[in-house]
Order: C-alpha cells, then sequence, then structure tokens
C-alpha cells in the first residue's frame, strides 16, 4: 500500500457547505410545515370557536327567541305543510337513519366476531387500524340511532297531536309513554 492510498480517505472528508440549494431546502422544510400548522390552526381554530358557542347556547337552556307553539295546530301550521305531508317527510327521514344505524352498526359486529376468531395472529398495528374502523362505524350507527329516535319523537307528536309540555308533549313523555328503544331499532315496525 503506498502513501497516497492511506492520503486519500482523510482529505477526502467533505466540508459541510451551505449552497443555495441546501439553504432553499431547509427554508421549505421550515417555512412550508409552518404555513401549514397555520393554515391549519385558521381553520380548526373558526371551527372551534363556533363549536364552542353552540355547545353554550345549547347549555345555558333555552333564549327568548326560540320557538315555542301554543298548541299542536299551531305548530303544523307554522310549518307550511299538511300533516299527512310532514308525516311522510317524519318516515322517510326516519328510515334514511334507521338505515344508517344498521349499515353502519352490522359491520361493527362482524369485525368484533373476527377479531375474537383471529385472535392472537393479528399484530399490534392490525388491532389498531380495525379499533379505529370499528369506532368511526360505531359512532356513525350512534349517530344514526339518535337521529332515528328524534325523528320517532317528531312522529309520535305529530300523531298524538301533542307539542307543549301543556298538551303533554315532551320528550320525557315521549319516552315514559312509548318503547322508544324498540320502535327506533325496528324502524317503526314494531
Amino acid at each position: 500500500m503506498n502513501e497516497s492510498d492511506s492520503a486519500a480517505p482523510q482529505g477526502s472528508a467533505k466540508k459541510s457547505r451551505i449552497t443555495p440549494k441546501r439553504v432553499g431546502w431547509i427554508a421549505l422544510n421550515v417555512v412550508l410545515p409552518a404555513w401549514e400548522v397555520s393554515s391549519w390552526s385558521r381553520h380548526a381554530g373558526r371551527n372551534v370557536s363556533r363549536l364552542w358557542q353552540r355547545l353554550r347556547e345549547v347549555t345555558a337552556g333555552r333564549g327568548a327567541g326560540d320557538y315555542r307553539p301554543a298548541g299542536w295546530s299551531q305548530a303544523v301550521a307554522d310549518s307550511g305543510l299538511s300533516p299527512a305531508r310532514l308525516a311522510r317527510n317524519l318516515r322517510v327521514s326516519r328510515w334514511i337513519w334507521w338505515g344508517l344505524m344498521w349499515l353502519t352498526g352490522l359491520p361493527v359486529v362482524g369485525f368484533l366476531l373476527m377479531l375474537i376468531a383471529a385472535g392472537s395472529s393479528i399484530g399490534g398495528t392490525g388491532w389498531l387500524r380495525v379499533g379505529c374502523v370499528m369506532l368511526v362505524l360505531m359512532l356513525l350507527a350512534a349517530t344514526g340511532f339518535v337521529q332515528a329516535l328524534v325523528t320517532s319523537f317528531r312522529l309520535w307528536q305529530l300523531t298524538e297531536k301533542r307539542v307543549s309540555a301543556s298538551e303533554k308533549g315532551s320528550f320525557h313523555d315521549f319516552l315514559q309513554e312509548t318503547r322508544w328503544c324498540r320502535q327506533v331499532l325496528s324502524g317503526g315496525l314494531l
């Protein structure tokens, strides 16, 4: 081995040079994420503040400008639709929410059974992925259930011709007088 071979590795050590290309690359790596974070926080901040305002309005109770009809006939007249048309619209809406509830709820049960059957053969990331999908589907099913419950309540108010508290047409009255869970799960068939 000659001296030139042994000197080459020591002399070939690159000095860290700052080139315009490297400066541009660093600037992009700093500016773009900062820009995206600021854009995200600006949009999310607006939405969070709107959500917070809605939550305060809902939890504060009813305000002075809230709609409270004196009776069933006033509520139907204010809707601008006939009772038959209102009933049809509510039934269609209930079926849509009922379908969402079952179309997203049944796969959750299937995924759960498949996970139990697979047992330990699924890795941690598999459990996490399926768990996230199941969580989203359960939230959609819960949304469908709640909306179908609300629609069933409104349909009950329409058929019973009771809207105000004096007519015993409140949600509490609906829950006590009907089999609400069976009604929602069956789509009004039972």
